[in-house]
């Protein structure tokens, strides 16, 4: 157990009583004096021209305010994620597009009294469309060049070229290639998209209260988007029901302010289900392609990946994405040579943008499949070949050049295999699957590595404020942004910790871009690393000044005063953070404030190994997860038990990733909408799930923490499909493994699809 008070141990989130008896507000339940109601109308065409839009039913109807649509609207436009003023983006998206370009598009929206009367007034409007040719996949699109005409720069957008080290002697090595797939996914957040947008006529004064990942950047959004001085333009975040990357990314909120805008009143918008489907991202479809020379004893000297991501109907990340998913090779492995191309494609599908892990998972499950393959060929056992490839302690990041740290994949892989009974569980399972026609049982292990900040491929810094209020309490200024996963508690127990004053003595709120410092937001899993980091060094700087506060207060020298216990000492004299503050204010006339700004300098590696075990029936295709064990190597755990359930959340989600879960167009362009027929892994279906940690304190984290909510999606598909593939002696890789392909498998005699 810790020696600290709070650290690694388990703290209940801040929230938790409020989520427990529903009095949590979040956006869809604020209501403002004089509040407005939106409903909004998408496009029921893949691909089209808006020739006409009749209102006039709409608006005779009773409590209708008004309806907006892309002939009464700005035409300026905007990419939905933008996280800072001056990224270098390509602009492709309109509130209300005349151009159409998937099923889901925003075509209007009404404005009205209730709620009611305003998604009663959707039906009556009338909507002309000019019908135009689409596709859905991205190979269409490259191979057809159907929709070249759909932005003024083509469809497709090749990513630059990565070649990193030199061509070694492949004299008696074996050339491998293999491919996977991941189907488009949607988060299936529990709060869908939702805002309320507030305008002042007189003052001018435009506030957005949402669930959103960067206050700042959606700020810089909004202003730009309407014409607004950055000083004019608030941004709230609110308390937030989920996001796993799809509150990173804006598609209620300009709806909405431009509502406001055009009303003056205070206007609320809340997704239904079908449209957090459809009408806001998803994760890409991915295909990718790899192809390997290995030496006999297991040591991959070159590599080549291709891929391409579906980025639907509008760039926005895609691009990005498809840059990122090279940065994150020699996040876990290390090779000689690597070549890596990409392309991001434009298709007539729900727009593609951040999902948990931001491409990471993608390419570790087209590298890992990859691993289990050579493996087999080479009739080594697969944990024993990524021994052979991993990257050690001090090794050098060799695209970013940074150092990896105290980076621990090989520990993971090794205590995991040995707890979770690796070569026992093999044995058994052939025994197993000696004995049995129907069921097959399998294990399988999936690895990956991931980041804690953007340092150094961009900028990333941040801000703390601290102040002493009367009675002794902490009052902290910093940009969170908590997705409902106890981020706000983590950062109570660290700035407690430093302070030595019990948890309920500090006071954490969350962002407000007119308030709070600035911060980029809450993404690259940089939250704890970097503002974790911050928020130490701030209480750190706050120390000092208590200290040297009652110094001046006791007449002492400050080398005598320390800070213990939640109490100031100087000598045998005991005084309370309230008095520091009373004297500073009433002696000082000066309140007991610090600020802290710091800019991140480091990026060690963070990893994890998982590791399934399965049983497959093959007369109907279901597969049984008995068994998961997930080893992270995290540095120092903050909060346990909430750092163990980001992990079994991302297991269950990495479970559906793998077997269930997929958006598939119909004929007429239309993606899957309803959790009817989008195939969640329901509780009874979750693994159980033990979670280990690999802690060893890691450069630059605040107490030696590193990142965990991406990381821990990363290994969940490859292990499990692995283990599948290891029941069955195939070689599946098109994710995800649902019954009809595990079905069709088998009935092809072996074929991989």
């Amino acid at each position: 157990m810790s020696d600290y008070k709070y650290i690694g141990r388990s703290v209940p989130i801040h929230d938790a009583q409020g989520k427990v008896t529903g009095s949590l507000r979040y956006a869809g339940d604020m209501v403002l004096p004089g509040m407005l109601h939106l409903a909004l109308l998408t496009c029921d065409i893949p691909h089209g021209i808006v020739k006409s839009i009749r209102t006039e039913r709409a608006l005779a109807l009773d409590g209708v305010v008004d309806v907006l649509h892309c002939f009464n609207t700005t035409k300026e436009r905007f990419n939905r994620y933008r996280n800072i003023h001056g990224q270098k983006l390509i602009n492709q998206e309109e509130i209300f597009p005349e151009r159409v370009r998937f099923v889901g598009d925003r075509v209007a929206c009404v404005i009205a009294e209730t709620p009611q009367a305003a998604r009663a007034a959707l039906p009556l409007i009338e909507v002309e469309y000019e019908r135009l040719p689409y596709a859905t996949d991205a190979k269409t699109v490259i191979e057809s060049g159907v929709l070249d005409d759909m932005f003024e720069d083509g469809a497709v957008y090749p990513a630059p070229e990565l070649i990193n080290g030199e061509q070694p002697d492949l004299t008696g090595t074996t050339i491998t290639q293999t491919q996977a797939h991941f189907d488009r996914q949607s988060h299936v957040t529990m709060e869908p998209q939702a805002c309320i947008a507030d305008y002042d006529p007189l003052t001018g004064q435009a506030t957005v209260y949402s669930p959103n990942q960067s206050v700042n950047g959606l700020r810089t959004v909004l202003a730009d988007l309407f014409d607004l001085p950055y000083h004019k333009m608030r941004v709230v975040k609110t308390t937030m029901g989920g996001s796993f990357g799809s509150k990173q990314e804006w598609m209620a909120e300009p709806v909405a302010l431009a509502a406001a805008l055009h009303t003056g009143r205070p206007v609320k918008i809340v997704f239904t289900r079908e449209q957090a489907m459809l009408s806001t991202i998803t994760r890409a479809a991915f295909d990718g392609k790899m192809t390997t020379h290995v030496t006999p004893e297991g040591k991959v000297l070159s590599v080549d990946i291709e891929t391409v991501i579906d980025a639907g109907a509008y760039l926005s990340n895609s691009l990005d994405y498809c840059i990122v998913v090279s940065s994150k090779i020699f996040r876990c492995y290390t090779f000689p040579y690597v070549r890596y191309n990409g392309k991001a494609v434009c298709t007539n599908s729900p727009v593609s943008g951040a999902f948990r892990s931001w491409g990471t998972a993608e390419l570790y499950l087209l590298v890992e499949h990859h691993f289990n393959e050579l493996a087999r060929k080479l009739g080594m056992d697969a944990t024993d070949f990524r021994l052979k490839n991993i990257v050690k302690l001090g090794d050098v990041d060799k695209k970013t050049g940074v150092s990896l740290g105290d980076v621990r994949i090989g520990d993971c892989i090794k205590q995991g295999r040995e707890k979770f009974g690796w070569f026992a569980k093999r044995q058994a399972a052939e025994a197993f699957n000696a004995q049995n026609g129907r069921f097959l049982r399998g294990v399988g292990i999936g690895c990956g590595g991931h980041g804690n900040t953007y340092f150094p491929r961009r900028e990333d810094f941040g801000a703390a404020q601290m102040r002493v209020s009367e009675d002794g309490t902490v009052l902290v200024n910093i940009s969170l942004h908590d997705h409902g996963c106890g981020t706000v508690t983590a950062f109570q127990m660290m700035i407690a910790e430093t302070l030595t004053i019990p948890i309920d003595q500090v006071a954490v709120g969350e962002a407000d871009s007119s308030v709070t410092p600035f911060d980029l937001g809450c993404f690259a899993s940089r939250t704890t690393y970097v503002l974790g980091r911050i928020a130490v060094d701030c209480a750190e700087k706050l120390k000092d000044l208590l200290v040297a506060t009652i110094a001046k207060a006791d007449g002492s020298e400050p080398e005598a005063v320390k800070i213990q216990g939640g109490q100031i000492l100087a000598g045998d004299k005991h005084y309370s953070f309230a008095d520091a503050a009373q004297y500073a204010l009433h002696t000082l006339q000066q309140e007991l404030t610090v600020m802290h700004q710091f800019v991140a300098d480091s990026n060690p590696g963070v990893t994890g190994a998982h590791f399934a075990h399965v049983e497959v029936d093959t007369k109907t295709g279901m597969v049984a997860v008995l068994d998961y064990l997930a080893m992270h190597d995290i540095g120092k755990v903050i909060n346990r038990e909430i750092t163990v359930a980001q992990i079994q959340g991302a297991v269950a989600m990495g479970t559906g990733c793998a077997l269930t879960e997929r958006m598939t167009p119909n004929k007429n362009g239309r993606f899957t909408s309803s959790l009817k027929d989008y195939h969640l892994r329901n509780c009874p279906e979750a693994p159980d799930v033990e979670v280990e940690f690999v802690e060893a304190d890691s450069i630059g984290g605040p107490f030696g923490a590193k990142s965990i909510g991406e990381l821990s999606l990363v290994p969940v598909a490859p292990a499990i499909m692995g283990a599948v593939n290891d029941a069955l002696d195939a070689s599946l890789s098109y994710l995800p493994l649902t019954p009809d392909r595990i079905l069709k498998h088998l009935a092809n005699g072996g074929e991989s699809r």
